[in-house]
């Protein structure tokens, strides 16, 4: 299946998806993710994770990027080889290049609207943080890139929007950036 992208006209021009991993239009939700973990579940928590605190053991073995990567990376399994996670460079870039509409509605649906330099814009849907078979507020953005600390994600919260840290076991959504 195709997939759309937008180019945002970024300097390292990457293209990101027109919609989340799952979803069939720009304003749905689509699914959500564990860190490394290509498949949605019902839960999301510490015991069924298959990343969390998996980065101890040897250099080999530790999961540091998975952009790309069909088995850890939910965009790649799941759209194929042209498609992949952000990386935390490829996010920062957005936030750095981009301007940000907050509260757009789109079809009914609320989210933000990220405008690139060259005028083209995508549109992230308000999501939830599913953990412990709970989905938690619906008015930030939450997704993966495809870099780790303890796991990182896109967060868009009150006036600021980061990449910050948080637990690989959580539920977020992913949105994809084209291999070109």
């Amino acid at each position: 299946m195709d997939h759309e992208y937008i180019d945002l006209g970024l300097p390292s021009g990457v293209k990101w998806a027109a919609c989340n991993i799952g979803a069939n239009s720009p304003e749905e939700i689509g699914d959500y993710f564990a860190w490394g973990e290509i498949k949605p579940k019902e839960n999301y928590c510490l015991e069924n994770s298959l990343t969390h605190e998996k980065n101890i053991a040897t250099s080999k073995n530790r999961l540091w990027n998975i952009s790309g990567n069909p088995k850890y990376d939910a965009a790649t399994a799941n759209w194929g080889e042209e498609w992949r996670m952000p990386t935390k460079d490829e996010m920062l870039e957005l936030i750095t290049f981009c301007e940000l509409e907050k509260d757009v509605m789109l079809n009914g649906k609320q989210g933000l609207k990220i405008i690139g330099p060259n005028g083209n814009s995508i549109f992230l849907p308000h999501n939830s943080v599913a953990f412990e078979k709970m989905f938690l507020k619906k008015t930030y953005c939450n997704y993966w890139t495809s870099s780790a600390m303890a796991g990182v994600f896109l967060s868009f919260r009150l006036e600021a929007w980061d990449v910050v840290p948080t637990s690989r076991a959580f539920g977020y959504g992913v949105r994809a950036v084209r291999n070109e």
